[in-house]
C-alpha cells in the first residue's frame, strides 16, 4: 500500500535522495541536529521519516522525485 506524502515531504526526500530508501533516510536523519531550533522543519522531517518507514524499498524506488528537486544556481 502506497503511503500518501505531502508536497513538502516529497521535497525533503528529493533534497536528500540517495541510492535507496535506507540511505535516503540516513541522510535525512543526519540533518536533524541542525534543525533543533526550527520546530516546523523538524516536524516535517519527522513526519517524512515516519512515512518512509512504512514504505517498502520497492515502493520508494517507484517514487518520482525529479520534479521536486531544486535547481541549483549553477543550473540557471
Amino acid at each position: 500500500m502506497m503511503v500518501k506524502f505531502e508536497e513538502n515531504e516529497y521535497l525533503i526526500m528529493a533534497m536528500f535522495q540517495m541510492e535507496n530508501r535506507q540511505q535516503t533516510m540516513r541522510e535525512i536523519r543526519s540533518a536533524v541536529p541542525f534543525l533543533k531550533d526550527d520546530a516546523e522543519m523538524l516536524s516535517l522531517v519527522n513526519s517524512t521519516l515516519a512515512k518512509m518507514e512504512k514504505l517498502s524499498d520497492e515502493e520508494f524506488a517507484l517514487l518520482d522525485l525529479e520534479p521536486y528537486k531544486q535547481e541549483s544556481a549553477e543550473d540557471e
